[in-house]
């Protein structure tokens, strides 16, 4: 029962990966571990005499240009904004020792790769704007201009008139 329950799981990831590489549309958020290298160092993080002692410090490395689960222009996007996290063999680096334990940094690495790749994704789905859109934002802004004078010109007469008041 156990392994017919692990070779569905697995064949249903594989379905899921394979989905995933060929759709060249967005990121789903699936990293095939397994793909990726994952190296323990001793951390410089919190932990005590635990710090000498344990690997706890986690490096995940990978060649953004041999990704498959990336789309093409995601890779390329990937390669110009995270260039500082890129060595000379073309691999992108990451590392956390954010925590005592081995299997969170793990977490903590995929959990950076996934939200760096979904803010590169947003970023590359933004819109171009037109001269249009700039015109509409143009006269909105005018239009907030002129609301903005009128309330300060209704807030300067509404003192005057108690500064009236007064001098009586």
């Amino acid at each position: 029962m156990l392994r017919n329950t692990y070779s569905f799981v697995t064949k249903a990831t594989r379905q899921i990966q394979l989905s995933a590489a060929s759709s060249s549309v967005s990121f789903t958020g699936v990293i095939p571990t397994e793909k990726i290298e994952k190296r323990y160092t001793l951390s410089s993080g919190p932990g005590g005499q635990n710090v000498q002692k344990n690997a706890t410090k986690v490096e995940i490395r990978f060649k953004v240009s041999e990704a498959e689960w990336l789309s093409d222009s995601l890779k390329n996007s990937i390669e110009e904004k995270l260039s500082h996290r890129i060595n000379s063999a073309g691999e992108l680096i990451i590392d956390s020792d954010r925590t005592r334990e081995r299997h969170l940094n793990v977490a903590d690495c995929f959990d950076k790769l996934r939200s760096a790749i979904y803010a590169i994704e947003k970023e590359q789905g933004k819109r171009q704007t037109t001269e249009k859109d700039e015109k509409i934002l143009r006269a909105r802004a005018a239009i907030a201009t002129q609301h903005r004078l009128f309330e300060k010109r209704r807030t300067s007469e509404k003192k005057t008139s108690r500064r009236a008041a007064v001098d009586l």
